[in-house]
């Protein structure tokens, strides 16, 4: 009976001990970045264009224009952080930057990626896990990657952003998209120095006479 009840307690202790240190652990981050691959694979696409949350609604209203606009993303990996630009009548200009959430993923990291990207209508994905994805495909022809930006603060083959910051991103580059934008120019470059400025030829866009 002892032995029994000694074991109980032996079992009780290792559960409260795990309970309190497994947050500490790399575990729940190796187990969500899982998760996150999984959702990719079996994410889908908005039906439809979401509301804008007013905080993002605020934003371009101030700079005059409206969602459906043609967008691009900078990607500045020195600075860790994801520029979102928008045109407005003659020029594009930065709507807001994003940063990374975390210190993790740096230039160091990234330097394999830099270059020119896109962003298709199929690339953007509302996974499983509850997070969304933006995949990235590289504007020429080179080595294919699963490069994303993840919502989340997902790590795994991609750029981890707040989920709400990611969200204004998939929102922008989505009304763009159905607004007729063909594909959503990225760039992905050390510094805001090294990055070629987002124009209307290379935007997907077509322009007007």
């Amino acid at each position: 009976m002892r032995g029994k009840l000694f074991a109980l307690i032996v079992l009780i202790g290792i559960g409260t001990a795990a309970y309190f240190l497994l947050p500490l652990t790399p575990i729940p981050a190796y187990f969500e970045n899982v998760t996150h691959r999984i959702g990719l694979l079996f994410g889908s696409q908005p039906d439809e264009q979401e509301q804008l949350p007013a905080r993002l609604e605020n934003k371009i209203a101030k700079l005059g224009v409206s969602a459906g606009v043609p967008v691009a993303v900078q990607i500045l990996t020195d600075n860790g952080a994801v520029a979102l630009w928008v045109h407005d009548a003659d020029r594009f200009r930065p709507l807001e930057i994003y940063p990374f959430c975390s210190d993790v993923v740096r230039d160091g990291d990234l330097s394999a990626y830099h270059g020119d990207y896109r962003i298709l209508a199929k690339d953007i994905l509302l996974n499983r896990d509850g997070h969304a994805s933006v995949m990235l495909n590289r504007a020429a022809d080179g080595p294919k990657t699963d490069l994303a930006l993840n919502g989340g603060c997902a790590t795994e083959q991609g750029i981890p952003l707040e989920s709400d910051d990611l969200r204004d991103i998939m929102l922008m580059t989505n009304a763009a998209l159905q607004n007729g934008q063909a594909y959503i120019p990225v760039s992905i470059y050390p510094t805001a120095a090294d990055q070629p400025l987002p124009d209307l030829k290379t935007s997907g866009q077509k322009q007007t006479d």
